[in-house]
């Protein structure tokens, strides 16, 4: 089975109009071409999206990590993209 797994920060608008970093981690099943997307703590991302800091929101993130290489699948991953291991993810 061949997997892929990425994670990138996001801005969300914390408290008083400040602005705090979510990471959010991909897992790409490549055998079954299945994309899934979580939260920290393990849990399924909602698709709630609101624009807090202009290319760096949910959407953003979730573009990055869809298409997380800069030219050719498994070439060089895109800026803010990195590996993450299964036990940084609490499943």
């Amino acid at each position: 089975m061949s997997h892929l797994r990425v994670k990138t920060t996001y801005a969300v608008m914390g408290n008083y109009g400040s602005t705090n970093y979510e990471e959010l981690f991909c897992h790409h099943n490549l055998t079954a071409d299945i994309v899934s997307f979580y939260n920290k703590d393990g849990t399924t991302v909602d698709m709630v999206f609101s624009e807090w800091e202009i290319g760096n929101d949910l959407w953003d993130a979730m573009q990055r990590l869809y298409y997380p290489y800069k030219e050719e699948w498994g070439g060089i991953l895109k800026d803010k993209v990195s590996f993450y291991k299964k036990s940084e993810l609490k499943l």
